[in-house]
């Protein structure tokens, strides 16, 4: 009894007759209060789980009771590092069948409801997912741990409390869907919890990757803690993937019960019994009794497969595997784990072979292997890519699909900066608005859509406020030239520009609005809600109908462009081997070039995303964005394949470009400086309506060119100098004739 407690009145001592009942009632009465009172002791997550946490038949029937660690050895070390106080965030790259979600996700959140209750938010990648969650794990966690029934009444409308909502004394948890930016960002929480991030949204509404905005809902809120927790998808472009790259990088490490020697825990020690068997072996008489050739799993043996130590080549049974996982857990302070490298994050690589349940016996994962293999081999590789992300725990990568970074440095061709070779006629340039810069690229198109790159960087400054910063820097852009093997200089075509940034739309607006112009249309790009292909690159832009001024862009007066992105990197890029323009050789229709000396983060942007099968229907493929780059110049190539399109150039006959090539080498004829007289000098500048100067307006007047460009300016007849530049020509449109002529800058 505390000494509060011991503390009596004298006057209850001291009453007359027998009052010693009062004296009782008063030690009762302030024992309870003080027990209400006393804070509660020190109490680790993996202390309560093993005291409190019950599992229910709705969860488990093999393991209903008292929630056991040694049924799970592998995630004690995982759990003893989900501590506010020690860490501020926890990264699991997984696999399946660990018992994650009920032994970590459901610990630390009834751990947080019953002994250090706060305002948790658990995402997932869709809202099914959040209800599914609750209706299967936290729900019957709840009903059936006494500690958590007394807190949540789950049936109670009167506290609030939905599939989604649950509210207990001193705090709330929120189950949200990573597409839903109300309820990413609407509530602060000390608690964030990220389940299967792979699959979570990347760009909600135009307003960020939905974990980093999880974040944010934490940084005010001292001891705050991150748990994100996930299978991998394709390699680059894995959420989990790129979250462990900065973590310490755990490996669950066992002792060998022969050699006492170390190791991980991984698919590569297993072994199968006739799998990948040598010509000798092949070769003996009795190959068909050892091994009997079977459809699925040739003369491999799943069910005789075992495990080895790669130290001393000692043959584990299950059981001997198990006995020694659950030893290597028991030792503090890793609990088997062991950092590969240097970070203050604990994260955590997880395999099914650290899974003690009969479901992940070594026999078992030999025959999904088995029949994986077979598939493959037959030209489907979907449960291969299962098997290597949900079983080993590891990315898998979609090699061939795409050209590597240096197979794209050696086709550099030699051309510099702001020129084309022969054969470009239309420049076309796309920008790209991040907040602190604009990347922006110009692409010259040929006949067949051939295109060269003739410019690739970046303009920084701030973009949020129209008409500043990077803004000025693009109006000088767009006044630029290319300059051709003719001595011709080409101006810019047109130009499209990325406003589906809601912060920096209202700019974006504001710079079409000024600088669009029938002969030099300056566009308003949006992306098309779309990562299969389903979309076309081009299709008409929405009319302004000015009776409604529902959205930032019509009360701009602009036309919004959706661009078919899927598509058009299904036609860059593609997915197959030797599929996409970006792998053709040589020259030709639908051939991209680029310049010798381009900024060297062209390349790797060039491959940033990837088309990899969709999780839940493996039929189905979707781009994806790599983790480990950026994407600015993909995206730029992209839009300036949607201007191609919108001038229609893919649809010019080859007259038209016959047409163009031959006013190219008009436009140097015209140019030329006039010859010398018979004394080797030049004549003085000709007065304007001289005949000299008459005659090149005519001349000029005969060259017509497929869109229009400068205001003319005939050539003079100057005194001896250094020759002129050749004019700037545009070829955008289609059957417009030539209005004028500029002398290039």
């Amino acid at each position: 009894m505390t000494s509060a407690v011991q503390f009596r009145t004298r006057d209850a001592y001291d009453l007359p007759g027998d009052h010693g009942w009062a004296a009782a009632a008063l030690d009762a009465m302030l024992e309870r209060v003080f027990a209400e009172l006393e804070p509660p002791k020190p109490l680790s997550i993996v202390e309560w789980a093993e005291t409190y946490r019950v599992l229910s038949r709705e969860e488990t029937n093999d393991y209903a009771g008292a929630y056991d660690l040694e049924n799970t050895p592998a995630l004690r070390g995982i759990l003893a590092e989900c501590d506010p106080t020690k860490n501020r965030r926890v990264i699991v790259q997984k696999s399946a069948q660990l018992g994650y979600t009920a032994g970590v996700v459901c610990n630390v959140l009834g751990y947080h409801v019953h002994w250090e209750p706060c305002v948790q938010v658990v995402m997932f990648p869709r809202e099914k997912s959040a209800k599914d969650f609750d209706a299967e794990k936290f729900s019957p966690m709840v009903r059936s741990t006494p500690e958590l029934a007394r807190r949540i009444r789950l049936k109670s409308r009167s506290d609030g409390n939905s599939a989604t909502r649950k509210h207990y004394p001193g705090g709330l948890i929120k189950l949200v869907a990573s597409n839903s930016p109300s309820d990413v960002k609407s509530t602060s929480a000390k608690i964030r919890i990220v389940e299967e991030p792979d699959d979570t949204n990347k760009d909600v509404k135009g307003q960020g990757n939905a974990i980093a905005l999880l974040r944010e809902r934490g940084k005010t809120i001292r001891n705050n803690f991150e748990l994100i927790g996930g299978s991998p998808t394709a390699k680059g472009a894995s959420e989990i993937e790129k979250e462990m790259r900065t973590t310490d990088q755990r490996r669950f490490m066992v002792a060998c019960h022969d050699c006492g020697e170390r190791h991980e825990v991984e698919w590569a020690q297993v072994v199968i019994p006739g799998l990948n068997l040598t010509a000798e072996e092949l070769a003996t008489s009795d190959i068909d009794t050892r091994f009997p050739e079977r459809e699925v799993y040739g003369r491999a043996r799943h069910e005789d497969a075992y495990y080895v130590c790669p130290h001393c080549g000692s043959v584990w049974s299950d059981d001997e595997r198990i006995a020694n996982i659950r030893t290597a857990a028991r030792v503090a302070p890793y609990y088997g784990w062991e950092p590969t490298a240097d970070s203050p994050d604990p994260g955590f690589y997880c395999n099914e072979l650290q899974s003690v349940f009969d479901g992940s016996r070594v026999p078992v994962l030999a025959e999904k292997y088995l029949r994986a293999l077979h598939l493959m081999e037959h030209g489907d590789p979907t449960e291969m890519v299962a098997f290597e992300n949900s079983t080993r725990g590891r990315c898998w990568e979609y090699s061939g699909e795409l050209p590597e970074e240096e197979e794209l440095r050696k086709r550099a061709e030699k051309y510099a900066e702001w020129t084309v070779p022969a054969g470009g006629m239309v420049p076309l340039l796309s920008v790209d608005v991040q907040h602190d810069r604009l990347a922006v690229s110009c692409w010259v198109i040929g006949r067949g859509e051939e295109m060269w790159c003739a410019y690739w960087g970046e303009v920084y400054g701030q973009t949020v406020v129209a008409h500043q910063g990077a803004w000025l820097e693009l109006e000088q852009l767009l006044t630029q030239t290319v300059g051709t093997p003719s001595g011709v200089r080409l101006m810019i075509a047109a130009c499209g520009i990325d406003c589906s940034d809601g912060q920096t739309s209202d700019a974006s607006y504001a710079f079409v609005r000024k600088h669009n112009r029938q002969s030099r249309p300056v566009l308003a790009l949006k992306g098309a809600p779309d990562d299969v292909g389903r979309v076309e690159i081009w299709t008409p832009p929405k009319k302004i109908d000015p009776n409604r001024k529902s959205t930032k862009a019509s009360k701009f007066g602009i036309q919004i462009n959706q661009v078919g992105t899927a598509k058009a990197k299904d036609l860059i890029l593609g997915w197959a081997q030797e599929g996409g323009r970006i792998r053709l050789p040589g020259s030709g229709a639908g051939r991209m070039h680029w310049y010798d000396g381009i900024r060297d983060d062209f390349y790797e942007q060039m491959l940033s995303e990837i088309k990899i099968p969709d999780r839940r229907n493996p039929k189905l493929r979707k781009w994806k964005p790599r983790t480990d780059r950026r994407n600015e110049a993909l995206d730029c190539a992209v839009y300036a394949l949607y201007l191609s399109r919108h001038l229609r150039l893919h649809l010019r006959r080859p007259g038209q470009w016959d047409l163009d090539e031959l006013r190219l080498r008009q436009g140097t004829l015209i140019d030329s400086p006039a010859p010398a007289d018979s004394s080797g000098s030049m004549n003085e500048t000709a007065d304007e309506d001289s005949p000299e100067t008459e005659a090149v307006d005519e001349a000029v007047e005969t060259v017509q060119t497929s869109a229009p460009v400068a205001t003319p300016v005939p050539s003079p007849i100057v005194s001896p100098k250094p020759p002129a530049p050749a004019p700037a020509v545009s070829f955008a449109g289609s059957g417009i004739s030539l209005s004028g002529w500029r002398r290039g800058q």
